[in-house]
């Protein structure tokens, strides 16, 4: 039986807002018992502002794909950060005249210098130029982004960052336009898996819903998973069903149910 719902924000959830139908059936879900919990790239504060006026959040909020886990009373229970040696590994490496390097720093989105490309994902952003050059960054570096409009230049810096840094960064797309540095193991999959930890739960009872190929650890690792039907081929082919919103996979969730 499906006692646990992890959703992804942009794309899935979130399209400049939260729709009343969405919100509808999160609330009669959580009514019959089944709780639902936030899986996004989003640091912390942007998650709380994308959903307080739309849902009572009573689950857990995986960030930054994982990074970063808060509980409902908004808590933090679990920090999976980059080492401080890597981040300046990364600095240093990095080279490139036409993407925009950003990090989710503690509990902020910091960019080296001012991008109108980026503000299309998000005005929620401080900018310091000298942040490359701190001594020290105390291990708070959860995510390293980049963005570029040229989808060649992200791929070309996807193939040099997997080829200098596979060994302790998972490196992926999270949206077409966005590269992501993780640490190694840590995803949206094992932040689910620490939940399940504390809440005494199994993957079997776990329903996952996203859009995205930062949500593809989530999706290929469980039994009850739903890609966006305007999702890439990739996601797609990751998820065990497809439903056109998030009611509809609620709508899907409630179906399966029956049988237990």
């Amino acid at each position: 039986m499906i006692k646990y719902i992890f959703c992804d924000l942009d794309g899935t959830l979130y399209h400049n807002g939260i729709s009343k139908e969405d919100s509808k059936a999160i609330e009669d879900i959580e009514k019959e018992g089944i709780k639902f919990n936030i899986a996004t790239g989003r640091i912390f504060v942007q998650a709380v502002r994308m959903i307080e006026n739309d849902i009572d959040m009573n689950g857990y909020y995986i960030c930054e794909n994982g990074s970063y886990i808060y509980d409902s009373n908004k808590n933090l229970v679990f920090r999976g950060t980059i080492d401080d040696n890597i981040v300046k590994k990364v600095i240093a490496e990095y080279d490139s005249d036409d993407a925009t390097m950003y990090f989710k720093y503690d509990g902020k989105v910091v960019l080296l210098k001012e991008n109108k490309f980026f503000t299309t994902y998000s005005n929620d952003y401080v900018v310091d130029e000298n942040f490359s050059q701190k001594y020290s960054y105390n291990d708070l570096v959860g995510n390293i982004g980049i963005v570029s409009q040229n989808v060649d230049e992200l791929y070309r810096l996807e193939s040099f960052f997997i080829e200098e840094f596979n060994d302790v960064l998972d490196i992926y797309f999270s949206s077409e336009h966005t590269l992501n540095l993780v640490p190694k193991g840590v995803s949206k999959h094992e932040g689910i898996k620490k939940v399940c930890e504390i809440l005494g739960a199994n993957l079997d009872e776990i329903a996952t819903i996203g859009d995205s190929p930062n949500d593809i650890s989530m999706l290929n690792t469980t039994k009850y998973s739903f890609a966006m039907e305007n999702s890439r081929k990739e996601v797609l082919d990751a998820a065990n069903y497809t439903a056109k919103s998030v009611s509809d996979a609620i709508s899907k969730i409630k179906y399966i149910n029956k049988d237990f």
